[in-house]
Parts: structure tokens; C-alpha cells; sequence
């Protein structure tokens, strides 16, 4: 109910024309797994030794490392995107990732430095590829929550610069409100 009453409070403060300031706002990339989502373009590079996801919304980098082991819980320096390690299974891509920021959230939903992200890649076809996921957290999930995004290859797409100076919203550090920023010239 407290989340039903969360969005009802943003979209009222959208169509009031002052959006709740979050995370855009304050020019903060989205992390894992959000930045996987798609929204935006995104440039898959592959290496014997790894695989690099650039997300052109915020140039966000994830860096899997093949045939590695993540790092414990306890050793899992937070990141945005986390600590990610891959390997081949058939022509499955077998991604974990482990430590994720506990303030980088999926969907607003909360989870704890617990937080396991695994991923299974596969390609349908010459211009399609899956990515299964499944979130696990024995503190904030009572069972694995589980969804699959499916990429559509663009051969002839330029990547383009996204600098998030160029955002004209404004959070106002005293009440939080947000507002578009008038630049004089």
C-alpha cells in the first residue's frame, strides 16, 4: 500500500509540472540492473577477457570479467554496476554480479548488500539477444524475482555523448522540490 501511495504521490507532482527530484535529477547513473534495461542504447564489446556493456545514458561502463569468480559479500566494494564475472555454458553467457550500492534500486525496491544478480545471455537470432535475470536477496525478496529483456541488434547506430550536465532540472536542496534550471546566456 505505502508503494501504490508513493507513485500516486509522483504522478500528482508530475502533473502538478514540479516531478519529485530522483536520481536523474541529481545526475546519478542507474547502476545495476537498471542500466541493462535497454532505455537506451547500448554497445556490447566483447574481449577474450571480457565483455563491456557501454549504456549511452550516462556512459555507463560494466566491465564481466570471464572465467572469474566474484568477490565475497564481505570483499564487494559497492559500485554502481557491482562486481560482475561470466563464463560460457553452451551458448549460454552465465553472468553474477554481487555488490551493488544499496541506494542504486530496481524499480524502487530497497534490497541489502545480500543482493545477488544473475543473468543468463543468450542470442535468438542475428538481430535479437535475451538476457533472462534474476534478482535474489533473502533479506528483501521472500523468493527470486525473475524477468528477461530482449535486445534488438543496430548495426549502423552511432553512440552518442550523454553528459548529464546538459540537464535542465534542478533539485532544490532545502525542500527537494525539482524544477527546471533557467540558464542565463
Amino acid at each position: 500500500m505505502a508503494r501504490e501511495a508513493e507513485q500516486k504521490d509522483i504522478a500528482d507532482a508530475a502533473a502538478r509540472g514540479q516531478p519529485i527530484a530522483n536520481h536523474y535529477t541529481h545526475c546519478i547513473p542507474d547502476g545495476m540492473p537498471t542500466m541493462m534495461a535497454g532505455m537506451f542504447p547500448m554497445e556490447v564489446l566483447q574481449t577474450s577477457r571480457q565483455t563491456t556493456s557501454i549504456q549511452e545514458a550516462f556512459n555507463q561502463v560494466r566491465r564481466i570479467y570471464h572465467d572469474d569468480a566474484v568477490p565475497t559479500i564481505e570483499d564487494a566494494e559497492p559500485r554502481f554496476w557491482g562486481h560482475s564475472a561470466g563464463h560460457w555454458e553452451g551458448n549460454d553467457f552465465v553472468v553474477e554480479t554481487v555488490g551493488i550500492k544499496e541506494h542504486v534500486r530496481f524499480r524502487g525496491v530497497p534490497h541489502s548488500a545480500n543482493l545477488r544478480i544473475r543473468e543468463r545471455l543468450r542470442r535468438i537470432d542475428a538481430d535479437h539477444f535475451e538476457n533472462e535475470v534474476v534478482l535474489e536477496d533473502p533479506e528483501y525478496l521472500t523468493e527470486p524475482w525473475r524477468w528477461k529483456w530482449i535486445y534488438q541488434r543496430r548495426p549502423n547506430y552511432k553512440m552518442y555523448e550523454y553528459v548529464c550536465e546538459d540537464n535542465r532540472e534542478y533539485a532544490d536542496p532545502e525542500t527537494g522540490e525539482q524544477r527546471l534550471r533557467i540558464d542565463a546566456e
